[in-house]
């Protein structure tokens, strides 16, 4: 005796639906990582850039107001009220042979959901350069 199958599980209507669901969701958490991972790594390019125009101009003999200033300057696309950045050694210590290092500190927020759970809000990002004085 033949037992009859129930009609709807013979119904695939629905399945590409489901498969699309789990797909998509997926596929939005790897381009929202692609997304926040880009504007890290474009924080992370500036700062570094902006650390090693404070040294440049630093170790020619401009004064640390100057030094902040071209740093600001150079990192023209993040806020500037939320830098942090650090001149050692101090300008009178500061003598031919001797190395200048500027750092730059910068929090970027993480605006992405989920993304904060897997890095730290804000992520700081930094750049050190180390130069020697002329």
């Amino acid at each position: 005796m033949k037992i009859p199958k129930a009609s709807w599980l013979q119904d695939d209507h629905g399945q590409a639906l489901v498969e699309m669901a789990f797909v998509l969701s997926i596929l939005l958490l790897l381009l929202t990582g692609i997304v926040e991972f880009g504007r890290v790594l474009n924080a992370q390019l500036v700062v570094s850039h902006a650390s090693r125009e404070g040294a440049r101009i630093g170790v020619v003999g401009a004064a640390d107001d100057f030094i902040c200033l071209r740093v600001t300057n150079a990192a023209g696309t993040l806020d500037a009220s939320k830098m942090d950045i650090g001149i050692s050694p101090l300008p009178h210590e500061r003598i031919r042979g001797t190395e200048l290092k500027v750092e730059v500190k910068y929090p970027v927020d993480i605006v992405m959901p989920f993304m904060d759970k897997i890095l730290p809000d804000p992520y700081w990002v930094r750049g050190a350069t180390t130069m020697r004085v002329e």
